[in-house]
């Protein structure tokens, strides 16, 4: 039998790095220089830990769904955000030993949906479902 446990939580669209909000996406990662990307990703590791506790943790395979809150009417290429958003969070859900891999033997499908606008608290909604072999 396969037991499914879900866990649901927010990650932010950026990321704070000297006084600035940088924000995450595609475009931005291929221009920032290999130091500053390396850096934006131990800050947003960080944040990450600071968000889960130590009782997320999953053994067997997972489905990650995203759903991103823009801050604004901009239309925007969904996968432009979720694309750097999901790289950073996967790792960082390796590195601190929540999931065993971010590769295909343990992430088997990943969603990701538009969910509108959100002036005051753009985010990625994260739920992730843990499927375990009882």
């Amino acid at each position: 039998m396969i037991k499914e446990e879900k866990r649901e939580f927010s990650i932010p669209t950026h990321i704070k790095h000297k006084g600035k909000n940088i924000y995450l996406n595609l475009n931005a990662y291929r221009n920032w220089h290999h130091f500053n990307s390396n850096t934006y990703k131990k800050n947003y590791k960080a944040r990450i830990y600071e968000i889960l506790d130590s009782s997320f943790l999953f053994s067997g395979k997972v489905h990650i769904e995203y759903t991103y809150y823009s801050p604004d009417k901009r239309v925007r290429d969904l996968m432009n955000v979720i694309s750097i958003a999901d790289k950073f969070l996967q790792d960082a859900l390796v590195e601190l030993g929540y999931i065993s891999a971010d590769d295909t033997s343990v992430v088997v499908k990943i969603t990701s949906v538009f969910g509108g606008m959100d002036r005051e608290n753009s985010r990625i909604d994260v739920k992730i479902t843990n499927f375990k072999q009882e």
